[in-house]
């Protein structure tokens, strides 16, 4: 009998060995140490590092995109990276090929943020578009874009003619939309095109959730909350020895690099409201975050700038198309940069118009904010954001060769790019559009080829 009783206590204490521990209170954030710095670059090593033909770019006047300027510089390409930029000629390798762009602008390539390009083709066809994981559940962490990107869209040339080296491919829809995806516009790399999986995850503020913006922040604590409950008692989750969390298992799973700071959350907010709510989020829970679209981020500039938040905005939209973004002005990217916030400069949501970039930083420009600031704000400024500017944003030793040639000033409505460079090699100036309008340019051999076939026999 004495020994049955010592079994029985045995099983007991190990049936309830799970349960203490997962006895801790519920907090707004698993234990941690003091909040980090902000990291550089979340990405050490992308899939194409790789030595190989050297190239010598000479002569043009480099912006380097981090506010430096060299007139007459020389650029050394080596395989797919930058390893030499500096004033004047300079001696290169005896193999090197020798460009010379005397009287030229070079600047690093251009990056679209938040963008649905390679993940939508027609907007209007259903089945062109894998933008969003859809449904009813608002919470959609663990969609992945980079699993649906499309090396063989049309639009990704039509973009690369124009500049858009880059492109932070971003899924829309729900309070967290999901993963976000690092590519180089290079058609057909099917296997390649993706440069860096995981360096964002997208997420929205506004009405929603339900019917009130309260319930919307409320959902989003809610969620990173059982993230970091799901972090630290996986085994006892799986066993069915935990409470109810607030979402599906894989979606928790992807939050996890959230809360430890290895990705920024995106957040999409533009009422004054909303962004202060961002500010009191990353305080709260140590977050990385970035605001995405920030109509009224002028207004609470001082306090983004404290709270180190970078800001993405579209300053074309200056018109209220909803009662959030009242009070939208063309100078918002100025007055953000003038109180010290990081600013970034996209077209949002977009997959055929994110080469109107420039159009957008030329905006910006004429309403105050300089000029190197704007070549920043669509270059260097967007890949800190995303974690890549260890590898993008700038012409510099070390960095990715995307760089992008231009006759004259990028910012100017009618300049298109002469040459652009992806991964160290030129590409191919054309596209879909650009054939098209060569093969219609001149009707008169398409109106005689008609009017022969028209003709009686």
């Amino acid at each position: 009998m004495t020994i049955l009783r010592w079994l029985s206590f045995v099983a007991l204490a190990l049936l309830l060995a799970p349960l203490a521990a997962a006895a801790p209170a519920r907090t707004g954030a698993a234990p941690r140490t003091a909040t980090p710095t902000r990291p550089g670059s979340r990405v050490a090593k992308l899939p194409f590092d790789a030595d190989g033909p050297t190239t010598l770019l000479v002569g043009a006047e480099v912006h380097t995109g981090d506010g430096t300027v060299i007139p007459g510089a020389t650029i050394e390409l080596r395989g797919t990276r930058i390893v030499r930029v500096a004033a004047g000629g300079g001696a290169g390798p005896a193999d090197a090929t020798r460009i010379d762009l005397t009287g030229k602008v070079v600047t690093p390539g251009l990056v679209a943020a938040d963008t649905s390009l390679g993940l939508v083709e027609i907007d209007l066809e259903a089945s062109t578009r894998d933008d969003s994981r859809g449904g009813g559940d608002a919470i959609r962490a663990g969609f992945d874009a980079a699993s649906a990107v499309h090396a063989d869209s049309v639009l990704v040339q039509v973009s690369a003619i124009d500049g858009i080296t880059s492109a932070a491919v971003t899924p829309q829809g729900g309070l967290v939309s999901g993963r976000v995806a690092w590519i180089d516009l290079l058609t057909g790399e099917h296997a390649t095109l993706v440069a860096a999986h995981d360096v964002g995850m997208r997420a929205s503020l506004g009405q929603v959730v339900e019917s009130s913006r309260a319930a919307t922040l409320l959902r989003l604590r809610e969620v990173l909350d059982d993230a970091a409950f799901y972090r630290t008692r996986r085994g006892a989750y799986d066993r069915r020895q935990s409470r109810d969390l607030a979402a599906h298992r894989l979606d928790l799973e992807a939050l996890v690099p959230v809360l430890e700071r290895r990705v920024p959350l995106l957040v999409a907010a533009h009422r004054t409201s909303d962004l202060l709510a961002l500010v009191q989020l990353k305080s709260d829970l140590g977050l990385d975050v970035v605001a995405l679209g920030g109509t009224h981020a002028w207004r609470v500039a001082d306090e983004l700038a404290r709270a180190k938040i970078s800001v993405v905005v579209q300053p074309s939209q200056n018109l209220p198309g909803s009662f959030d973004t009242l009070g939208a002005r063309l100078d918002n990217a100025a007055l953000l940069a003038a109180a010290g916030v990081e600013v970034g400069i996209a077209v949002f949501g977009e997959a055929h118009n994110v080469r109107n970039v420039t159009q957008e930083a030329g905006i910006a420009i004429a309403h105050g904010l300089p000029r190197e600031t704007a070549l920043r704000a669509i270059t260097l400024t967007i890949a800190r954001a995303y974690g890549m500017d260890a590898h993008y944003g700038s012409v510099a030793p070390g960095k990715v060769a995307n760089l992008v040639v231009w006759d004259g000033d990028p910012f100017e409505l009618s300049q298109k790019p002469s040459a652009v460079w992806i991964r160290g090699k030129p590409i191919a100036m054309r596209s879909r559009q650009t054939e098209l309008r060569d093969r219609y340019l001149d009707l008169r051999g398409f109106v005689r080829t008609r009017a022969s076939k028209r003709a009686p026999r």
